[in-house]
């Protein structure tokens, strides 16, 4: 990460920490009014005049009070400490998971937020803010962070968002030029896990936390067990870039336009095509040394067959699964004191010539970064407390791109990989006034778009916000 811009962050931080949230009754009224137009917009673009296709609407009636969800995979006997575990004595819990979040799905139309007239899946606000990667019309997606450029290191935006772009393992090298795709994402949460997005963002639009023992703590965390959250993986590349892409989905987004093989505009979005290619599972399971296990499905469509095309499940392969950041393994600790992985469980996958894992072979998606995992990623969730803009390495821990992240054991990868359960801070005492998120990055993202919101001349944004946008759209100024 880079130096100058460590200390530019800090300084800004320190600048922002001078003033306060409110001024009057009506000041905070009209505020509050405004945070939650922009909190629970549907996208933070429109739909053209002539356009026919499905148009995405925000799930946001989280529940008033706490559910109870069925949880099959909380039944099964499964060993957190097992020194050698096998796939076979985890892959019906992740089956368990799978059979949950399949029901009521077939890709064919986006993802079915209502399941057998009842709401069944919620997504997090805010994620329509950002202009430059927030969420487009069509299916509510995101733009995804990327593999093999730098993601989540501080930038002029304020949010510590990479580039969004990534070089697709597996992809086809046309005319010496290594061709980049962009991932375009959503995500839901279940009943039980709405209910604590809907504590930690009530209707009002502004984040509610509190102060405990001089720690500052989101309402609602941490998530109960029942808690499932989903989050589909959509790529622009197309079969004939990655063969193994071969029967999947074709839904299309609102994304930025592409120069070239390798560019993309930031800001100027154009409908266009996208595939299946992920989609991450994640349960709360109290019985883990982080309180979380997560799996990853990745696509393969490689033995597709058009006249047996079956369901789209069945091409969805389970990459493993991972309940721990195995921390007395290497780098969380020197290579001659590394013990052999057993926080994650790999799935003998017949497509793992396309597939890249995460550090040190623990578990990560077909397009997440291959120096982290899904669990020391998911991990660095935290926000800094409002007002302040979130800053990696600054006023919120950095969770891509330390030095020499995944290469050597450090102070910085022994901290990274480490296993703690919420409400532990990171394991840095640099970083005690940051509020954890228990694992939870689309909460990260709320809260850091929210800061944005709240200092709109802190920083400068790549792109115009929802806020420009809708005063555009109605003509005022």
């Amino acid at each position: 990460m880079s130096h100058s811009r460590n200390k530019w962050g800090l300084l800004i931080a320190g600048t922002l920490m001078t003033f306060a949230l409110a001024s009057s009754l009506a000041g905070q009224a009209s505020r509050a009014t405004g945070a939650a137009s922009l909190a629970f917009r549907n996208s933070v673009d429109t739909p053209p005049p002539d356009w026919h296709g499905p148009v995405f609407k925000l799930s946001h009636d989280y529940p008033k009070s706490q559910p109870k969800c069925e949880a099959p995979w909380l039944k099964r006997q499964v060993s957190f400490t097992n020194p050698d575990p096998q796939w076979s004595d985890w892959q019906g819990y992740v089956q368990d998971i799978i059979d949950y979040v399949k029901k009521g799905q077939d890709f064919k139309d986006g993802w079915n937020t209502d399941v057998g007239g009842q709401t069944r899946w919620y997504h997090v606000p805010w994620m329509a803010y950002d202009g430059e990667r927030g969420r487009e019309f069509v299916h509510g997606l995101t733009n995804e962070l990327s593999t093999a450029l730098s993601s989540f290191v501080t930038s002029t935006r304020g949010v510590g968002r990479g580039s969004g772009r990534h070089t697709l393992p597996g992809a086809k090298s046309t005319g010496g030029v290594n061709p980049q795709f962009e991932t375009w994402s959503v995500g839901m949460y279940n009943p039980c896990g709405g209910w604590s997005i809907g504590q930690a963002f009530p209707p009002s639009g502004e984040p509610a936390t509190y102060s405990k023992s001089g720690q500052n703590y989101a309402r609602g965390m941490p998530f109960p067990e029942g808690t499932v959250v989903v989050k589909v993986l959509n790529t622009t590349a197309t079969e004939n870039d990655v063969p193994y892409l071969k029967g999947s989905t074709t839904w299309k987004a609102n994304g930025h336009k592409q120069l070239s093989p390798t560019e993309y505009t930031l800001c100027d979005r154009q409908v266009r095509d996208v595939h299946l290619i992920q989609v991450d599972l994640a349960v709360v399971d109290s019985r883990s040394p982080t309180r979380w296990v997560y799996s990853t499905l990745a696509y393969d469509g490689k033995d597709y067959d058009p006249s047996k095309p079956g369901s789209i499940w069945d091409r969805l392969k389970p990459l493993g699964v991972q309940f721990g950041n195995d921390p007395m393994s290497f780098p969380a600790v020197a290579q001659s004191d590394s013990k052999p992985l057993h926080e994650t469980v790999l799935a003998p996958i017949s497509i793992s010539e396309y597939e890249h894992y995460g550090c040190s072979r623990r578990l990560a998606g077909t397009v997440d970064q291959s120096n982290s995992s899904c669990v020391s990623c998911h991990m660095g969730a935290f926000a800094a407390p409002p007002p302040y803009l979130n800053l990696q390495g600054g006023t919120i821990p950095a969770i891509f791109n330390f030095c020499d992240m995944c290469a050597t054991y450090n102070t910085a990868n022994s901290q990274y990989f480490s296993d703690y359960t919420y409400p532990a801070t990171f394991p840095s005492n640099g970083f005690t006034s940051a509020i954890p998120l228990d694992s939870s990055l689309q909460l990260a993202v709320a809260f850091a778009q929210y800061s944005t919101y709240k200092n709109p001349h802190a920083l400068p944004l790549a792109c115009p916000d929802a806020k420009a946008t809708r005063k555009a759209s109605s003509g005022t100024h």
